[in-house]
């Protein structure tokens, strides 16, 4: 029974390290990864379309969809959280947290919906180096909260 109860936390703690790792065919690394998720949900990398699971790996030029009965809430390796709303779209253009070299980036698209977004270490320490725009504008993070709804065009 210990030998089983061993396994199944060295099972755990490998899976949680593998959802950083990257993906291997293309050498990308993981920016961050899905927490929660409701409804009608989709990623859209390098294309194609597809409907994730929790802990579903990030990465650059994501773009995360939500139905109009969809919510979806994010976690970005530096501890960034993104909310997304019914009928949101957001593209993670850029992120880049490189904390030994001081090196960050964090770059954002709204295109529409509703979004809830609280800055994590980045924020705390270059909030210079994030930029969240939506189709009028720019947001400049100097807070740690904001949130924002983007209505669709008459």
């Amino acid at each position: 029974m210990r030998r089983i109860s061993i396994i199944m936390i060295l099972f755990c703690l490998l899976s949680s390290h593998f959802a950083f790792a990257g993906d291997k065919t293309t050498g990308d690394k993981t920016i961050g990864k899905i927490k929660n998720l409701t409804n009608d949900v989709k990623v859209l990398r390098y294309g194609k379309e597809f409907i994730p699971v929790l802990g579903t790996a990030l990465f650059n030029k994501d773009t995360l969809k939500t139905g109009s009965n969809g919510t979806m809430g994010i976690l970005l390796t530096d501890d960034t959280i993104f909310s997304l709303g019914p009928d949101s779209e957001l593209n993670l253009d850029t992120f880049y947290f490189d904390l030994p070299n001081k090196k960050f980036s964090l770059a954002a698209r709204m295109i529409k919906g509703t979004f809830i977004f609280i800055s994590g270490l980045m924020g705390k320490i270059s909030p210079e180096s994030i930029e969240l725009s939506t189709p009028d504008g720019i947001v400049a993070i100097r807070g740690t909260k904001i949130a924002i709804q983007i209505k669709g065009k008459k």
